[in-house]
């Protein structure tokens, strides 16, 4: 019978289970510090859940230190590694929330009338300007 991997609500019970197994085994945070080489200050935030889930996901080296030390105390096998914490999703479906925008008509006719009034100021610079654009032409013949 496979046995199911341990998941977590936040970093604090994440760290209150390492702080827990580290004293089950006896060893001291400066011992695996310096057995690891990872900031005896780390490990000490990792257990008591100064870091939030956010710091964990963003923060690949935290990932890492968590991970070595996991591994150190001989606790891969029980927590599922890459899915450390349960998942707060919410089901869409049974929820009342409206997904559809009644503003995006709106958006696109202003997205529209924005569009033509860029390329009528294109056109009006173009004729403004149109003996700068003549004599450019000119240069570019006598180069050639």
């Amino acid at each position: 019978m496979k046995q199911e991997k341990k998941t977590f609500k936040n970093f604090y019970e994440l760290g209150s289970f390492i702080k827990k197994k580290r004293r089950e085994t006896g060893e001291r945070v400066e011992s695996i510090a310096s057995k690891l080489i990872i900031k005896k200050m780390i490990l000490k935030n990792i257990e008591n859940g100064t870091f939030s889930q956010n710091d964990y996901e963003k923060n690949s080296y935290l990932k890492g230190f968590l991970k070595t030390y996991m591994k150190d105390l001989g606790l891969l096998n029980d927590c599922d590694v890459e899915n450390l914490f349960v998942n707060n999703s919410i089901d869409i479906k049974n929820s009342r929330v409206a997904l559809d925008n009644n503003k995006v008509n709106s958006n696109k006719l202003g997205s529209l009338i924005i569009l033509i009034s860029l390329m009528l100021i294109g056109l009006l610079f173009l004729f403004w300007n149109k003996d700068t654009y003549y004599q450019l032409y000119e240069l570019e013949k006598l180069l050639k």
